[in-house]
């Protein structure tokens, strides 16, 4: 890990993580066991995926769609979302959305979504040339203004985070990744699963049956 990497983690970790909100009852809180597992099953180029001890409160800021229109996370409540933070300046960010793009297709009927949101200055007009070179199939949204980056805490790209049912942080990827692989699926699967219940039982028992399956 290089040490500017390393100044960004603990840079993020002074300006988001005090801002954790506890909340027993979310469904994105992971247990003991559930973190434990998540750990194993996560990928080699995962180093710095960061687990929160606690689910991060959601975000308010809005952001646009592919249409212009203004959205929330929010929109996405359900099941768990990756946020992608990415501009077209950002090599490592283009190099990894086209795998975010096969993985949100082969996991959509799961209910993942997968939310890739450009913080170039020129929004959706500039972010749309790569979408189209690329063949992109996701859905495009956009964050000029970086209101909701800024809020989230990113301080450098490119950075995933993913969000439990109830829009909570669960953690988050600084850097690049291999997206659309098999360990990067069952790791996800295993989320949406774990967190598809609040009831504490039903949680130690989704975690106890994916141990099983390894």
């Amino acid at each position: 890990m290089t040490s500017k990497l390393k100044a960004m983690i603990a840079a993020f970790a002074v300006l988001y993580g005090a801002e954790a909100l506890a909340d027993n009852t979310s469904p994105s809180l992971l247990s003991d066991k559930e973190r434990a597992t998540l750990e194993t099953l996560m990928p080699e180029d995962f180093d710095n995926f960061k687990i929160h001890d606690e689910p991060r409160p959601f975000r308010e800021k809005t952001f646009l769609n592919g249409s212009g229109e203004e959205i929330d996370l929010h929109t996405f409540d359900g099941s768990i979302t990756m946020v992608n933070f990415w501009a077209t300046w950002c090599p490592p960010c283009l190099k990894e959305l086209p795998g975010m793009d096969k993985l949100q297709a082969d996991l959509a009927d799961d209910g993942l979504d997968v939310v890739a949101i450009s913080i170039d200055r020129g929004g959706l007009r500039k972010a749309s040339g790569f979408w189209k070179r690329a063949k992109m199939t996701m859905g495009l949204y956009a964050d000029p203004d970086k209101d909701l980056a800024l809020e989230m805490g990113v301080i450098g790209l490119p950075v995933t985070a993913i969000l439990g049912p109830d829009g909570r942080e669960i953690g988050r990827l600084i850097g690049e990744a291999e997206w659309h692989t098999d360990e990067v699926k069952e790791m996800l699967q295993f989320l949406m699963e774990a967190t598809a219940s609040s009831d504490p039982d039903q949680k130690e028992a989704s975690a106890s049956k994916s141990d099983r399956a390894g």
